[in-house]
């Protein structure tokens, strides 16, 4: 009886750690500014509100830096221009190039920490998903629908294949599985090019 309390109070310590340590590195679900930003922007689109949406736009200028200073793509002049434009379908479209490139942006780091670092890689992971489901997936079934393909099927089976690649911590050790990392950049690289055959007009 006494092993079994012991055990059940590590477990909870360990999911306590695990838990503080995805919240230090400053991630929450459904928290994302990224997520939000585009959310609202789609909302103040639909009332016409360029303020407000010049506002949102000004928020994640880290996220746009990011993005420029590791793959040398720079949105924010497309950004200005379909604000000043007013043009809310070229905004949306470079939003959604946004993205796509904090997609890439998740896949880049576990490939340089080469997956070793693994709650850290497990975050980055769940958070490229969760961009995918929330923010580009109702496009990708419209294309489907449209064209008779079935990408969001293949993009969603490819994140599940991409989680048993991160590997497991294991029990104090035991039962521990070393990352994939050879798998892992072979799936992500088909993230990107099915979703590149959806958005061809992205930037990358």
């Amino acid at each position: 009886m006494r092993l079994y309390l012991v055990i059940a109070i590590a477990s909870l310590l360990i999911f306590a750690v695990q838990i503080n340590t995805l919240f230090a590195y400053g991630y929450k679900r459904d928290e994302d500014p990224l997520i939000k930003v585009f959310k609202e922007i789609v909302y103040y689109g639909k009332k016409d509100d360029w303020g407000q949406i010049a506002k949102q736009v000004d928020t994640i200028n880290d996220r746009l830096n990011d993005v420029r200073v590791i793959f040398h793509v720079d949105l924010t002049q497309t950004l200005s221009e379909a604000i000043n434009n007013q043009d809310f379908q070229g905004l949306v479209k470079c939003m959604a190039n946004l993205v796509f490139l904090a997609i890439e942006e998740k896949f880049y780091w576990n490939r340089s920490e080469k997956l070793e670092i693994h709650l850290k890689a497990k975050v980055r992971l769940r958070l490229a998903e969760e961009y995918y489901i929330k923010l580009l997936a109702g496009n990708v079934r419209g294309y489907d629908i449209k064209n008779g393909t079935y990408f969001n099927d293949t993009i969603y089976q490819l994140f599940i294949d991409a989680r048993k690649t991160i590997g497991s911590l294991g029990f104090f050790g035991m039962g521990a599985v070393k990352p994939d990392l050879e798998k892992f950049v072979e799936i992500t690289d088909e993230i990107e090019e099915t979703l590149l055959t959806v958005f061809p007009y992205f930037e990358r």
